[in-house]
């Protein structure tokens, strides 16, 4: 009987730690969000447009500044014409057209400039740092299916757990 309140009270135990784990998270991102000045600092690089600086799958973390300070060289994160996916490039060239500052960007693998110049009002953020293949998780997830998988493993490893703590004390008995 006593077997049966220790599952309980394990099951308890894990149930108030994912729980948590998620505020934790939560709680994490609300902070980046406030600190970094943007609704999305942390982005997944989706192509291997900016290799070897940034590879697909890096999470990327942004910071929102004002696009006259940006300078050659820096990695932005830009709304493209030509796409609904922010875009991360490198800027090679900054001008003014019509009065209107715009940058001229590159993805570093590419071989050319890309097609279209930025105007500030498409700059989202600047790159301030990355973390290799974090980004993963999240190109996972955005795919079908990507939210089953990712509870199918979280499943799998609960219940792996659970059964071989119960070989266990089954053979401490």
């Amino acid at each position: 009987m006593s077997s049966g309140k220790s599952r309980k009270r394990e099951l308890t135990e894990t149930i108030v730690f994912f729980v948590i784990g998620i505020v934790l998270v939560w709680g994490f991102s609300i902070g980046l969000q406030l600190y970094l000045g943007t609704a999305t600092p942390l982005l997944a690089v989706e192509s291997e447009s900016m290799e070897p600086t940034l590879y697909r799958g890096d999470l990327v973390v942004v910071r929102r500044v004002e696009p006259e300070s940006l300078q050659v060289g820096d990695i932005i994160i830009f709304r493209s014409s030509m796409s609904d996916v922010p875009v991360v490039h490198r800027i090679v060239a900054i001008g003014y057209s019509g009065g209107v500052l715009q940058f001229t960007t590159k993805g570093d693998n590419n071989p050319s400039v890309d097609p279209n110049p930025v105007p500030e009002s498409n700059v989202l953020a600047k790159v301030v740092g990355s973390i290799r293949y974090l980004g993963f998780i999240t190109l996972i997830l955005i795919l079908p299916g990507g939210v089953f998988f990712i509870v199918f493993l979280i499943a799998i490893f609960l219940l792996t757990s659970i059964v071989c703590e119960g070989f266990t004390e089954r053979k401490a008995e």
